[in-house]
Parts: C-alpha cells; sequence; structure tokens
C-alpha cells in the first residue's frame, strides 16, 4: 500500500527534475545566443576579426547558412549529444563572420525533487491513513487483513453470494459463479440482465426482501434470500437439489435416532418382563417368551429373504421394527433382485420416505409390494385416512402434516426422476398407494 500511494510522488519527483533541467537548460541557451550574437557584432567592428579566433570567431567562405551572402544576419542553437551549441553569422566581404560557442548541459541536483516528493508521499500516506481510520475505525494494514479474511470465508461458503447495487452485480463468490455458468473471466460488475435474468426480473416487479423461488441461467430451480444493506442487496442462493439433499440427510439422521431409540426401548421392555418371569419362578414362561421372541427375528429374516439389496433390507428392517412399535401390521411382497444393487442408495432413500409418511398415516396396516416386470416397480400401501384435496405434493414444501414438513416427496421425485423412472400416488378401495417406476436394467 505504501508503495502505491508513494510511487506517483516518485514519478513527480522525476517530472520536477526534468522540467527545472529543461527550464534551465532553456536559459542557457537564451543566454549563449545573445552572448554569441555580441561577439557578432563586436568583431564586425574590428578591421581583424581574427583577433577573436580564441572566442570562437572566424571568417569563412562557407558559413552555416546562406543568409550572409544574401546581406542578413542570422544565429540560433543547437542541442547534440556533446552538449549546446550557439552560433551567429553576419556579412563580411568576400565572405561570412561567424561565431560559434558550446557549452556544456546543466543538470540540477535531484536531491531537493526527491525531497519533496518524499515529503509529499508520507504526508499524503498520513492522510490516507487518518481517514481511513475515522471512516472505518481501523489502519489500513488491519482493513487489508479484514478484507482477505472476508475474501476467504466468501470462498469458503457452499452458498452463492451476489452484491447487487442498483442494477448491477458487484461482487459474486466462487460459488455463485459456478452456479450461475459464469466463465471463469467474468469479473464484476456486470448488469444484473447478464448475470442472472431470472433475478433481474423478479427484481423489477418485486424488489422486496425475502425467500424466492427462482431458476438459474442453468435451467435448474434455486432458492434465493434477498437481504438489503443500505445502497446494497446481498443475495444467497443454493440450489434447489442441494437444499433437499441437505433436508435428507437431516430427516433420515433424526429417524435413525428414533429407531434407536425404539429397539432400545423394546429391547428394555423385553429385559423387565424376562427379569420378571424368573424372579417370580416361571422359568417356562420366559424361555417362551424367548423363544418367541427367537421365532419374530426368524420370520423377519425369512421375509427380508426377498429383498436381495442389502441396504434396502437394513432400510425394511428398520421400518418393520418401527411399525411395530407403532402397533401395526406389516406386510412384504415381492421380490428385489440383486441387480438392481448399483441403485442401491437412491432406492433405500425413496422407499424409506414412502414407508415413513405410511408409518405415520396407517391406522392399522402398512404394504411394501416389488412388482416383477420389465422394470423394477414399487407400491407402498397404508390404510390412513387419504391425502388433502387440491395440493400438489410432489413440491417442496406442501404437506398435509403441519409446517416444517413436505420435503420427502420432493426427494423422491427428484431421486426417481434422475434415474428416468416416475412416481405417483392413487386411492383404492380405502387405501392409499404410492407406487414408483424405475427403467430395466
Amino acid at each position: 500500500m505504501a508503495r502505491a500511494v508513494l510511487l506517483p510522488f516518485l514519478a513527480l519527483a522525476l517530472g520536477l527534475w526534468a522540467g527545472l533541467t529543461l527550464g534551465a537548460n532553456r536559459h542557457l541557451l537564451a543566454l549563449a545566443l545573445g552572448e554569441v550574437r555580441a561577439l557578432a557584432e563586436a568583431a564586425s567592428r574590428l578591421p581583424d576579426p581574427g583577433a577573436l579566433s580564441g572566442v570562437g570567431v572566424r571568417l569563412t567562405a562557407s558559413p552555416r547558412v546562406a543568409s550572409p551572402f544574401l546581406g542578413e544576419a542570422e544565429a540560433g542553437v543547437e542541442v547534440g549529444p556533446s552538449g549546446l551549441r550557439a552560433w551567429a553569422v553576419r556579412p563580411w566581404p568576400g565572405g561570412a563572420l561567424e561565431v560559434v560557442r558550446a557549452y556544456p548541459p546543466f543538470l540540477p541536483s535531484p536531491l531537493w525533487p526527491l525531497l519533496f516528493a518524499l515529503g509529499a508521499g508520507l504526508w499524503a500516506w498520513a492522510r490516507v491513513q487518518g481517514t481511513f481510520r475515522r471512516a472505518f475505525g481501523v489502519s489500513l494494514e488491519e482493513g487489508r487483513g479484514r478484507l482477505e479474511v472476508l475474501a476467504a470465508a466468501l470462498a469458503a461458503l457452499e452458498e452463492g453470494v451476489v452484491v447487487l447495487r442498483g442494477g448491477e452485480a458487484v461482487l459474486w463468490n466462487p460459488r455463485a459463479q459456478t452456479l450461475l455458468g459464469l466463465p471463469s473471466g467474468a469479473l464484476p460488475p456486470l448488469a444484473l440482465e447478464r448475470v442472472w435474468p431470472g433475478l433481474a426480473a423478479r427484481l423489477a416487479s418485486a424488489p422486496l426482501e425475502g425467500v424466492h423461488h427462482l431458476t438459474l441461467p442453468t435451467g435448474r430451480p434455486a432458492r434465493a434470500r434477498i437481504h438489503g444493506a443500505g445502497a446494497y442487496r446481498v443475495v444467497v442462493f443454493q440450489e434447489q437439489a442441494e437444499l433437499l439433499r441437505l433436508a435428507e440427510e437431516l430427516t433420515q439422521s433424526r429417524r435413525h435416532l428414533e429407531l434407536l431409540r425404539a429397539q432400545a426401548h423394546e429391547f428394555q421392555n423385553l429385559l423387565h418382563a424376562l427379569g420378571g418371569l424368573l424372579e417370580l419362578g416361571r422359568v417356562e414362561e420366559a424361555l417362551g417368551l424367548v423363544r418367541g421372541e427367537l421365532a419374530a427375528e426368524e420370520e423377519v429374516e425369512a421375509l427380508l429373504k426377498g429383498v436381495e439389496i442389502p441396504l434396502v433390507a437394513a432400510l425394511v428392517l428398520g421400518k418393520l421394527r418401527r411399525a411395530r412399535e407403532r402397533g401395526l401390521a406389516f406386510r412384504l411382497e415381492g421380490r428385489l433382485p440383486a441387480r438392481y444393487a448399483p441403485l442401491g442408495e437412491e432406492l433405500a432413500s425413496a422407499i424409506g420416505h414412502l414407508l415413513e409418511n405410511a408409518l405415520e398415516a396407517a391406522q392399522s396396516e402398512v404394504r411394501l409390494r416389488f412388482l416383477p416386470g420389465e422394470g423394477l416397480g414399487v407400491e407402498v400401501w397404508d390404510d390412513g385416512p387419504g391425502l388433502p384435496e387440491g395440493k400438489p405434493l410432489f413440491l417442496p414444501g406442501v404437506s398435509g402434516r403441519g409446517p416444517g414438513r413436505g420435503y420427502g416427496l420432493a426427494l423422491v421425485r427428484a431421486r426417481v426422476g434422475a434415474l428416468g423412472g416416475e412416481v405417483g400416488y392413487h386411492r383404492r378401495k380405502g387405501w392409499t398407494v404410492f407406487w414408483l417406476r424405475l427403467p430395466g436394467r
């Protein structure tokens, strides 16, 4: 920063020195021109001008210019590599009287211009420091450090950030550049119509702060938050798919925790029952309880033999235990072939959301069916009261169970759609049936 302030003043010092040099030499040339003219005038009055040859006077038949042959006197100066030269010629019988004088160039000392530039630079530096401190409460060095920290923080954000001033985008972070599809060489400021036409149109019609659902220039849906900050507006945005992924992770983590709590509670109840039977001396009943539990586990294992993808089998096992915790019957029909193992994560996510919704809505029974065919068909049944009329359930945030819900079905549609499949629902004889179809593999 100091160099940025002092370098212009060093250039000023060089300019001053050059100006002084030119002015001094111009004055020197004027004096030299007057001197040679005076010498030529004095020599012309002498009967023998050769007496002044020691001061540059000579008689010549070939003067520098032809003016003496026309009866006119002339004088001039020359600047060359060897220095300064002044000359004067006058008419003389049989030729010309010529006077030539040479002078070394005058170079003033650069000390005073340098001292002036140094003093001006220090004064300017102090003024800039003082003005910056009064405006922001920190020195220039501290301000630069804070800017570096802010730049690092913006670059590390997983959300896109765009700062607007009027109709221009004056700043954006690397994530925003990627989400908006801007080329690597794009530099702010740029017109908002070029950076994000959809946002420009939305601000033109509704320039208020808040949350907006927009389409990115890449064609992907996004959720944007607009905040006012004086003359600027800050837009923080993220792709809808990324938000749905985060919501899914949060939902799955919460459900896994609930499952673990339910299993711990079930196992604790079993231990209490066994302990009580043993204290009462009812060993046979205790053994019967253990055998019943083992039989139930064997039944579960037999039920899951048709699910040949371990990740989906583990999910179904957890939902089966959750159904038992809620006092619901759980039926599994059909077979999930191992050839769909590459889609295990997507299937587990989609089936998990559908089963969770069914478990919350069911009154007595939930069914999971894997349907044979060219592709993979999955149906999730529940005997609940049905779905609310007139609500587009596959949109984010739309739910019949209150605020903060409604992302599961949107995630299901997004994942199934990415695999080239489709998802839907209908009512069938008192049952709500959600279904999904995937192409064959």
